[in-house]
């Protein structure tokens, strides 16, 4: 293993790196936020994706993922030794399984919001050590907390980026929009 003054550069890089991971899973509710402000309510249930799904749909995916799959496995890495990890059939279980079209985007927006509210909560004062714990998920063996917290972050925001092209592709309302 590596000593001295480089190997103490590296960690300190790994630790900014966790700090700013953690700053972006922060602000991503604000990013949500402006979204749900900026789309006319009817524009989320027009089918909009390349799969047919409505933003809304979209929108409730990712926010079921983050609080039924992602931070469960968080949670359980954090509380057990090395637990096996619950997989879910495919990307969009959970619009299959409960998803609700009335749901009111704004609830969407609230839940997500609150469910980050604690991720990030329960993240920010974890020491170095307790980044590097693992579960184990069937379909791709150990994975460590850095993993799955990576995963929250990604995952949102590759919704949220879906969502912001798809609504920049809506009628001369979005016009006036920076």
């Amino acid at each position: 293993m590596t000593e001295g003054p480089a190997a103490a550069g590296q960690l300190d890089q790994i630790y900014e790196y966790r700090t700013r991971l953690v700053t972006r899973l922060a602000e991503q509710p604000a990013e949500f936020a402006e979204l749900v402000a900026i789309i006319p309510d009817a524009e989320w249930h027009n089918h909009r994706a390349p799969d047919g799904a409505t933003l809304h749909q979209l929108a409730a995916h990712f926010r079921d993922a983050e609080g039924l799959a992602f931070w469960p496995r968080v949670q359980r890495i954090l509380t057990e030794d090395f637990p096996r990890l619950d997989p879910f059939p495919h990307h969009r279980w959970s619009v299959e399984a409960q998803y609700r079209a009335d749901e009111p985007v704004a609830a969407i927006l609230e839940s997500f919001t609150r469910t980050r509210a604690d991720v990030v909560a329960r993240l920010r004062p974890l020491d170095p050590v307790t980044w590097t714990r693992a579960g184990f998920h069937p379909p791709s063996g150990p994975r460590t907390l850095q993993f799955w917290v990576e995963r929250l972050y990604t995952h949102a925001r590759d919704h949220l980026t879906e969502i912001r092209r798809l609504a920049a592709t809506l009628p001369a309302w979005t016009a006036w929009l920076p």
